[in-house]
């Protein structure tokens, strides 16, 4: 997971080579193979190198072709190596960088050279010739991107810290981002916890001159694609193969895999299948090697069993992590600063000591199962499509069949997956703002402070917005797995994850987030990702000889809720109980004190909240906070 930097002063002003080295070494936890920078008057490019693949050994960036007049810095994986060499006719070997297929593209196709890359990149390129800078981020957003600009200054980053070296930067909270976070509301893309500084959204571009700025999207999902094959076999072909191809690209390294394994449908089809991949390679040492966490006191999120049932079988190296008696807060500082911003993610401390255990036994990437149900889809309003198609016979079948599967009551299902979908949405508009009024007058649990919401105008954003928009995006099972593909939880996540792997110089990796896996996904018929009561049935069936049973037709998974739940309190009682007072300075702007005290008191009793996630989000703000005003004061 290497790291990017870079500085264009718009005024004119030359770029101190100091300041840049500064900014670099900031982010050599990512780079622990070289650092390097380049300046040429007003513009300067640095690079942090973590070698992974073979190609990457023979790379040195930031590059400089002199010829072309471009200047590239990168971190990126391209998987279409083979299709680029033939179109930019450039020779396919192992001494040719990554990098370089892309200062090609770009010398060729321009501003339009991401439409023609596979694979997760974060890239800048200094054009001499027209004197402009252009910037571009994967599909999906698997590698970051920050950046400050004004008139007079352009500044990027991998990560967000680095951007403070340099003075001109504000450090300012963020409010409306606070108001996001509390309230969970992920449609926003750009911003983040600081004043003016973005996120480059995914699959978007960006080009700064000294006079204009231009930011523009090169892919989004063809919301009219349909794959239409001759038969449930075609199908299931496709998917395999393009599945297959997703795993085999990210498994292109120079150095150990770490696979996370969970047990889970996803993780073990991914494992499962690099498995098969390399046997059929015939290479003996490319044993995969899976790490799992288990939870031996908390049985609720133990998933011992399923991922037995996986590395149970010849060619895996399994490595177990006991993650049951891990504080949840635990260097929770430390986590803070590699993050740079508050979190969701309520294990990241059972993480860090994963990816810890990874970096002692010299693994450089992890390749994960993220992304799985949102890309594949659950088929959700299927079932309501099948009732305004007046398709009765088989509307009944799939809730009973549903029924059988997940033990739930054949009316009850008919009742969420039909009939609630069904309701007019003129009428679950006046329904929603019935349950808002209820929400934010009569109910205890809404935390954010009131005044607050009204004065960054969050209030009528979580209205309109948080209720309403998502239930129209999600009318239909097309337009519900659209916003499940394009939402923004999912550049979060990643941004999270590389991050926190970072930290440990490792490289994330997500098969499932491959742009040719997510287009076929959304684009073949709803009933291969509904069918027979089963979810995700196109990535069941695909799957049969390549996963074991148990796991293939498992109909649900236990997550780390009941973690948090037990441990909060037997590890972090002090803390919490310092959190959450009413005479919290630091809180007290943002949340009702009297509410949030009243939830914590309700969990501390019973050691149960149905509020544990609101209370889990107020502690990491508040330690964000804390970092934060030491952090300004010190600057």
């Amino acid at each position: 997971m290497s790291a990017i930097t870079g500085i264009f002063y718009r005024d004119g002003r030359k770029v101190k080579l100091e300041l840049i080295k500064k900014i670099n070494d900031k982010l050599s936890h990512r780079g622990p193979d070289g650092s390097e920078v380049w300046v040429d008057g007003s513009v300067a490019l640095g690079h942090q190198m973590l070698w992974t693949t073979s190609e990457s050994l023979h790379e040195k960036l930031p590059f400089y072709d002199e010829k072309a007049g471009l200047i590239i810095t990168a971190d990126a994986r391209i998987d279409n190596r083979k299709e680029l060499s033939e179109e930019l006719k450039i020779e396919n070997k192992v001494d040719v960088s990554d990098s370089y297929y892309i200062l090609k593209s770009y010398e060729k196709w321009g501003e339009k050279c991401p439409e023609y890359l596979l694979g997760d990149f974060a890239f800048a390129i200094w054009d001499e010739n027209e004197e402009k800078l252009f910037c571009a981020r994967d599909h999906m957003g698997v590698k970051p991107f920050y950046y400050y600009l004004s008139d007079e200054i352009f500044v990027f980053s991998t990560e967000i810290k680095a951007l403070f070296i340099i003075s001109e930067v504000p450090n300012y909270i963020n409010e409306l981002k606070v108001a996001y976070y509390l309230m969970q509301v992920f449609t926003d893309k750009k911003l983040t916890f600081y004043k003016n500084i973005f996120s480059l959204t995914a699959a978007y571009s960006l080009t700064i001159g000294k006079n204009n700025k231009r930011k523009q999207k090169y892919w989004e999902i063809d919301q009219e694609s349909k794959i239409i094959m001759n038969s449930e076999e075609d199908y299931i072909n496709a998917f395999r193969n393009i599945f297959a191809e997703a795993v085999n690209c990210r498994l292109r390294s120079a150095f150990p895999i770490g696979f996370e394994l969970s047990g889970g449908l996803d993780s073990s089809s991914v494992v499962c299948m690099a498995k098969d991949i390399l046997k059929n390679k015939n290479s003996c040492k490319d044993e995969v090697n899976t790490y799992s966490m288990i939870f031996d006191d908390i049985p609720q999120a133990d998933e011992s069993y399923y991922i037995n049932k996986v590395v149970n079988s010849e060619g895996i190296n399994s490595h177990f992590i006991r993650s049951d008696r891990i504080s949840p807060l635990e260097k929770m500082e430390s986590y803070l600063y590699c993050q740079d911003q508050p979190f969701y993610t309520i294990n990241m401390a059972i993480l860090s000591n994963m990816y810890k255990k990874m970096q002692k036994d010299n693994m450089r990437i992890i390749i994960g199962g993220s992304g799985g149900d949102e890309i594949i889809s659950h088929g959700a309003n299927y079932l309501r499509d099948l009732a305004v198609t007046f398709k009765w016979k088989k509307l009944i079948n799939e809730i009973y069949n549903t029924s059988k599967h997940s033990k739930h009551n054949f009316s009850n299902l008919l009742l969420q997956l039909v009939l609630i979908p069904l309701i007019p949405t003129t009428l679950k508009k006046f329904l929603i703002k019935i349950l808002y009024l209820v929400k934010n007058n009569e109910k205890e649990d809404f935390i954010l402070n009131k005044n607050f919401t009204k004065i960054n105008g969050s209030e009528n954003y979580l209205k309109s917005l948080s209720f309403t928009s998502l239930i129209n995006e999600a009318k239909t099972a097309r337009k519900h797995h659209y916003f499940m593909i394009s939402r923004f939880s999912h550049q979060y996540t990643l941004e999270m994850q590389d991050r926190i792997a970072a930290a440990f110089s490792i490289e994330n990796r997500h098969p499932f987030f491959d742009k040719r896996l997510v287009e076929f996904c959304y684009s073949i018929p709803d009933d291969m990702k509904f069918r027979s009561g089963w979810v995700r049935y196109i990535h069941r069936i695909s799957m049969e000889n390549i996963l074991p049973k148990e796991i293939q037709w498992r109909h649900s998974k236990k997550f780390f809720t009941p973690v948090l739940q037990k441990n909060f309190l037997i590890y972090e009682k002090n803390i919490l109980n310092e959190i959450f007072s009413t005479d919290n300075s630091l809180l007290d702007k943002y949340i009702n004190l009297d509410i949030i005290e009243k939830i914590y008191n309700k969990y501390k009793s019973t050691n149960k909240s149905e509020n544990l996630r609101e209370l889990w989000l107020v502690t990491i703000l508040y330690l964000w906070l804390k970092d934060h005003t030491n952090f300004s004061k010190t600057n």
